[in-house]
């Protein structure tokens, strides 16, 4: 079993002289092969604990551990190892890259790693076959609808099998039909790999369809 755990997480924003406390000692452990919704109002520091997950920010006090190593005390090589290996991440916004077509995009984090370029073409096909998208495979980015352009960004986050899939507001900037499809799309995925599955959401279908539902209210986590 593999874990992400969080440890008495605090965080802290200055902002105009002002310390704002917007997490306030967050204790909880998220297992892979398991799926999690973290809802809660606009303003809770939903997208502050994800990108803390993540480990695309430190907490201003406590730990996060990945299988109990503390993500903060992590190398800068072993953090960029964490991030493209261990983790998949998926945003509002898709964040493809406009000058590379889809397959390129999906390919990057394996050409990153070494990769041979023909097996992370065949594994990239297989990620785009798997969200319905390889017959675009040579298209660019931008000729893509909303929802389609999203289930690329997923096919790159899973490009590394990763043990864990954190997706912030994944169905934030799409209707409700397509929403509905990606938040199973992302269940289908963590099925099959078994990764754990994160999810930051104001959809109530999110919180449906997602095994553990925690709520995010005055900084603590319910």
């Amino acid at each position: 079993m593999q874990e992400l755990t969080a440890n008495s997480v605090r965080k802290y924003f200055k902002q105009a002289h002002v310390e704002l406390e917007i997490l306030k000692g967050i204790t909880y452990r998220f297992e892979n092969n398991k799926s999690y919704a973290i809802t809660g109002p606009s303003g809770s520091g939903k997208s502050t604990f994800i990108h803390l997950l993540a480990g695309l920010d430190k907490p201003t006090h406590g730990e996060i551990y990945f299988n109990g190593s503390n993500i903060a005390s992590f190398l800068e090589h072993e953090l960029q190892e964490f991030l493209r290996q261990s983790v998949g991440l998926v945003f509002q916004l898709p964040y493809l890259i406009r000058e590379l077509t889809v397959i390129e995009n999906v390919m990057l984090k394996g050409m990153i790693e070494g990769v041979d370029k023909q097996q992370a073409h065949e594994q990239a096909i297989g990620l785009l076959q798997k969200v319905g998208l390889d017959y675009k495979a040579n298209h660019a980015p931008y000729t893509l609808s909303g929802g389609e352009q999203q289930r690329v960004a997923i096919a790159r986050a899973l490009f590394t099998k990763p043990a864990f899939l954190i997706a912030d507001e994944p169905t934030g900037n799409l209707d409700m039909t397509t929403g509905k499809l990606i938040v199973e799309l992302l269940l289908e995925c963590q099925a099959e790999w078994h990764m754990g599955l994160i999810i930051s959401s104001h959809d109530e279908y999110v919180a449906d369809r997602m095994e553990k539902v925690l709520h995010l209210k005055d900084g603590l986590l319910l």
